[in-house]
């Protein structure tokens, strides 16, 4: 027996168009609001086809008209964010940068993107870690679609510029994981845990130029240059000294 949309869940629902019948894709795309919606507050073992109608303010037959069976709904899902909520190709959006051997902008790109996405679709973050703990099939969707094209095309691009000698020989793909994780991790603290950002308050761009920074140069300072007579300086001669 399916549970009843209480009032407060109404309101945050996507909006119902009103008067007249919907064409078929506006029909088809409020479905998929909804269920996102619904997918993100509840998981997905505890939301149903009849939920997701009676949210819709359709029957449940009619979601089965656009979508014969879940599969299919959580396919669109994927389809939908990647066509007309922006996800897309990233790596299209670096690929002048990649060609100019940018390492910044194309950090600094991806970082950026991931962010603002983050930040304006916390509803599908959170469908994201529902499907995770759940062990559902969108998980490994989402995975496969767009998450391993992102190691892949990083990784690739790391490798050529430590062919350059541009980078440390590190595995490339742990580099890819320390950038995502820094994205990731500030992202789920801004949308789940701190959403007032009284632990660290900065502008999306700010943190895409530091994380990038982080990723390039680390965080200690280069030693200081012997003297041209070859005296060591700074902490260089103090740890000499120590040592003697």
């Amino acid at each position: 027996m399916s549970r009843q949309i209480d009032s407060a869940q109404a309101e945050s629902l996507p909006p119902i168009a009103s008067g007249g019948r919907m064409a078929g894709e506006e029909r088809r795309q409020q479905i998929i609001r909804v269920a996102v919606h619904l997918f993100s507050q509840r998981g997905f073992r505890g939301t149903t086809t009849k939920e997701i109608a009676q949210a819709a303010g359709i029957s449940e037959a009619m979601v089965f008209r656009h979508f014969a069976t879940k599969d299919e709904l959580y396919a669109a899902i994927i389809d939908f964010k990647a066509c007309d909520e922006g996800l897309g190709d990233p790596c299209e959006l670096v690929a002048d940068a990649v060609r100019r051997k940018d390492d910044r902008a194309v950090f600094e790109t991806l970082a950026l993107t991931a962010l603002q996405h983050h930040e304006h679709d916390t509803e599908f973050m959170r469908l994201l870690l529902h499907a995770a703990l759940e062990g559902h099939q969108l998980a490994q969707m989402f995975w496969d679609t767009f998450v391993l094209r992102i190691y892949e095309f990083l990784s690739d691009y790391i490798r050529e510029r430590q062919r350059d000698g541009a980078f440390r020989n590190i595995e490339p793909k742990v580099i890819v994981r320390a950038l995502i994780g820094m994205i990731m991790h500030h992202s789920l603290n801004n949308s789940l845990w701190d959403p007032r950002r009284h632990l660290l308050d900065i502008t999306n761009e700010q943190a895409a130029r530091d994380f990038t920074e982080i990723l390039l140069k680390g965080i200690t300072n280069q030693p200081r240059q012997l003297k041209k007579n070859g005296r060591a300086t700074g902490h260089v001669a103090a740890k000499k000294k120590q040592t003697r």
